[in-house]
């Protein structure tokens, strides 16, 4: 991203929208250049154009390709992993979605032996069967861009043919009044069906994720058995995780 385009962004993320004309005197440059910059934005998902201006896009509305956020909270993400792992004993047969923090969590898994695992992402099925000895299964289904994610339902119609000890699963946010959330529909039903055909449901879900509610619920509270996370839950995620008998990790 070209410096022009990082001031418009940082402006529109101020403002929330701007005008074309107010930009161009915001940055002293020509009509042209800020309808360049605000394509180039566009394409990139981070701004949304309007008929003479253009919206910011929040942050928290965007799926990020996975190459992004295996980049986002690396230290959150991998002292997950390291508490995640101590759930996993050699011969275990598990699920694991297609997360950048469930991929950092597989790489941890080279510390067992006889695994089997079923995975709907393509990145974490390469890792696993490149860098360990587990039987790697790699659901079916659409591929989606940039996400390096399979899911939708004949990805779910995969899931049910096959069972698991535990299912390791991550959300887009965590609230204690609406459970798990995803942004994607999708993800949620995958998720889902993992949750249905595993023994435990251990959700992995970094600090950076309390109290958000996204569209399409992936669990309710009770749904869920051991949550792992970087820090301490809230408070009323914290009771509501302890009312209905769920162990706490952090």
């Amino acid at each position: 991203m070209e410096n022009r385009e990082k001031q418009m962004l940082s402006l529109l993320e101020v403002k929330k929208y701007l005008s074309v004309t107010q930009l161009c005197r915001e940055l002293f440059t020509s009509e042209s250049t800020i309808r360049r910059g605000l394509n180039k934005l566009e394409k990139q998902g981070l701004v949304r154009r309007t008929r003479g201006g253009a919206f910011y896009v929040q942050r928290d509305h965007l799926e990020w390709p996975l190459l992004y956020k295996n980049q986002e909270n690396i230290d959150k993400k991998r002292h997950i992993a390291d508490l995640a792992i101590d759930f996993v004993t050699d011969g275990q047969t598990l699920f694991v979605d297609s997360s950048s923090t469930c991929l950092y969590f597989a790489r941890r898994l080279t510390e067992k032996k006889g695994l089997t695992v079923l995975t709907n992402g393509i990145t974490t099925s390469n890792l696993l069967s490149e860098e360990t000895e587990a039987e790697v299964y790699c659901a079916c289904g659409k591929v989606y861009s940039k996400q390096s994610s399979i899911h939708g339902a004949e990805t779910c119609e995969y899931v049910l043919n096959h069972t698991a000890n535990t299912a390791f699963v991550t959300c887009r946010g965590l609230d204690a009044g609406f459970g798990a959330s995803d942004f994607i529909e999708g993800e949620a039903m995958v998720k889902r069906c993992f949750r249905k055909r595993a023994g435990k449901t251990i959700l992995l879900v970094d600090s950076s994720k309390f109290d958000k509610r996204f569209f399409n619920q992936t669990f309710a509270i009770e749904d869920i058995d051991v949550a792992i996370s970087d820090k301490a839950f809230p408070e009323d995620i914290m009771e509501a995780l302890n009312r209905h008998g769920a162990e706490m990790v952090w």
